[in-house]
């Protein structure tokens, strides 16, 4: 067995840090290999920081959700602060993965702009150049030059820019039209059936998709997550409803998918920066 581990500050603990004030720190970086051996780590309520995991070889046993996956050579995964953490390595294979620990108030702008946000797992092939990107992590806080809390987070941004580019790469090249009309028969059926519940996994199953998977292929297309793209057009129906018609709040709220008119009204408000009464005044003011 073999394992090797760098940190910014201590973590004795192993709770991490939250860095609120910071754009992005990288708290650890690591990597470990077994020849064969069991080990699972599991961490009921998670971390104060984020956690990225690689495995460069062999097999992988996560949890996400409650839910069992085996992830394959090449894979990642992530977990957000206080995000139950339970993962590791339960077959008699030699594995190989590195791992990083980072904080900071871009680290969600980071996740974002790489279509991570509702993505917790995926595939993006094994490759040396990402390791390398770990293990130029672990150098920097080992070394401890000037600025290496700098080169490290620009490391950690490096290394998310090359798994979005891995993600897009796969997304063109995997049956990359068919995809593509799927996400758009996904988008059809929104339109068609927003007013109803629309669960993401049932359209990631109409996909033919994980729903992982589908996230991440419909966040690419569209620019947006699934139910940010559901609560959108809903919200689009509901101002067009009351432009053109005399429905009651109430019934609009219910024909545009929201049971709750509460919730709708305060929504309505957030989006059109208007309660949903200002903004149908104003325009059966103008008729």
């Amino acid at each position: 067995m073999e394992l090797e581990s760098f940190y910014r500050v201590p973590d004795d603990d192993d709770r991490g840090s939250s860095e609120p004030g910071h754009y992005l720190l990288v708290n650890s970086a690591g990597y470990y290999k077994f020849e064969s051996f069991y080990r699972m780590t599991r961490r009921q309520r998670g971390r104060e920081d984020f956690y990225l995991s690689y495995n460069h070889a062999g097999p992988m046993t996560i949890y996400l959700e409650g839910t069992r996956r085996m992830l394959e050579p090449g894979s990642f995964f992530v977990y957000r602060p206080h995000e139950e953490q339970h993962y590791g390595h339960c077959q008699e294979q030699e594995f190989v993965a590195y791992w990083v620990h980072f904080t900071g108030y871009g680290a969600e702008e980071l996740l974002r702009q790489t279509g991570l946000l509702e993505c917790n797992a995926s595939f993006i092939g094994v490759a040396q150049e990402t390791a390398d990107s770990f293990v130029g992590m672990m150098n920097e806080l080992r070394d401890r030059k000037a600025g290496y809390e700098l080169a490290s987070a620009s490391l950690l941004s490096y290394l998310f820019s090359q798994i979005s580019r891995k993600l897009d790469k796969q997304s063109r090249s995997e049956s990359g039209g068919r995809i593509r009309n799927e996400i758009y028969d996904a988008i059809k059926y929104i339109h068609d059936h927003y007013a109803e519940q629309i669960y993401v996994r049932e359209l990631a199953r109409l996909s033919h998709l994980s729903a992982d998977r589908f996230t991440t292929l419909f966040k690419r297309i569209t620019s947006t997550t699934p139910q940010q793209y559901i609560l959108r057009f809903r919200l689009q129906r509901a101002g067009e409803l009351m432009k053109r018609t005399s429905l009651s709040i109430q019934q609009i709220a219910g024909m545009t998918g929201f049971e709750d008119q509460l919730y709708f009204s305060r929504i309505f408000k957030k989006h059109y920066r208007q309660t949903p009464s200002d903004y149908r005044s104003r325009f059966h003011h103008e008729a």
